[in-house]
């Protein structure tokens, strides 16, 4: 195997030498060097296809340096979809039809996408909420049959743009968080008030509605369960950690990004469940987690990891909320678990290793 082909590039969102996690990727490059493989970052904008090379940062004596390099042979993706996605997407799709090279994983395209995937699973179908593409009928729809329910962007992250909506006498109840990710709460009298706000609110993107499920501490402190599932070395799914999300009494969601906290899951449940529901809790969540990653490769392709949120409802029953195709990793370093925190770091590096070994039958 050449040195080309030992290369794994991180593609990400790059403004100039600025790009986000860049503790994370330091990480991944010291630990590809220790196998030999060399690791840089790199913007699916600075790829000159006529040269085959790409302008990027690699992380050496201390510091993140400015390089042209080949294409790399292996590809992970961390370019998150967002509103600025379109601007990078054209060339990550020239990237990914590119025979010459590898990626670890595709990533996932959308909520919707994703449901209409796994909503084919007789295993995971029963734990997914009821969702349909919003439009006002299908509001009003949920809203008669559940008395509230919850909007939230097909291509959205950091619970940014989710907002609940409850019927009250007199009218219906908004909560959520608005594109700032700051957290609002208003009240409106009249259907065609909501529809105003709806519409205004959705505007320029695609949303999807749901039931409003009481995903929350007897307290009503919202919370979900962050469990990261990775390709090993092997080329085997692994789940790494698990953390449970806690977010404001006065926020609907759990995210970190709205200033959650993470806890450990066992502890976590321990202290709100009885033994027994406990016991069912975990080991559906296991069941569920064990099951979607493979299940869901059959119909997408190729994956490398997953952070799939996992929802418990004031009855216990378990939800599968959102399946996310490029995971964060800051829970493992809140709840202090240094061994989930470190597979989560190597893995990727470890799955890449194990690639390129496949790529040339060992060597």
């Amino acid at each position: 195997m050449t040195a080309n082909q030992r290369t794994l590039g991180i593609m990400t969102r790059c403004q100039g030498s600025h790009f986000i996690d860049k503790g994370y990727y330091k990480k991944l490059t010291l630990f590809g060097r220790k196998h030999g493989i060399r690791v840089f970052v790199f913007s699916p904008r600075r790829v000159n296809f006529s040269s085959r090379t790409v302008s990027g940062f690699e992380y050496k004596n201390g510091a993140w340096q400015s390089d042209t390099f080949p294409l790399p042979a292996f590809v992970y993706d961390r370019c998150f979809v967002g509103p600025a996605y379109r601007n990078y997407k054209p060339f990550v799709d020239k990237l990914q039809n590119d025979r010459n090279l590898t990626f670890l994983g595709h990533g996932l395209s959308g909520k919707w996408q994703v449901h209409q995937m796994l909503i084919h699973s007789a295993v995971l179908a029963p734990s997914l909420p009821p969702t349909e593409i919003l439009t006002y009928s299908a509001l009003q729809g949920t809203l008669d049959h559940y008395g509230s329910a919850i909007i939230k962007p097909m291509a959205g992250t950091h619970g940014i743009g989710v907002v609940r909506i409850t019927e009250r006498r007199g009218g219906y109840e908004i909560a959520g968080r608005n594109r700032e990710n700051k957290p609002f709460r208003r009240v409106v009298k009249e259907p065609g008030g909501l529809k105003t706000f709806v519409t205004t609110f959705t505007t320029g993107r695609k949303f999807l509605v749901q039931p409003y499920l009481e995903l929350h501490t007897p307290d009503g402190s919202p919370f979900d369960v962050r469990v990261l599932v990775q390709k090993n070395g092997k080329g085997e799914w692994e789940t790494t950690g698990k953390a449970v999300r806690i977010g404001d009494k006065k926020s609907i969601t759990s995210n970190l990004h709205g200033g959650g906290k993470a806890v450990p899951l066992t502890p976590f449940l321990s202290r709100h469940y009885k033994p027994a529901m406990q016991a069912r809790i975990e080991q559906t969540i296991d069941r569920l987690t064990g099951e979607l990653p493979r299940f869901l490769e059959k119909s997408h392709g190729r994956l490398v990891e997953l952070g799939i949120d996992v929802g418990i409802d004031t009855s216990g029953n378990v939800w599968i909320i959102e399946v996310n195709s490029r995971p964060g990793r800051t829970v493992f370093t809140m709840i202090n678990d240094p061994a989930a925190q470190f597979h989560s770091i190597t893995q990727p590096v470890r799955y890449a290793h194990y690639l390129m070994k496949e790529r040339v039958g060992g060597y």
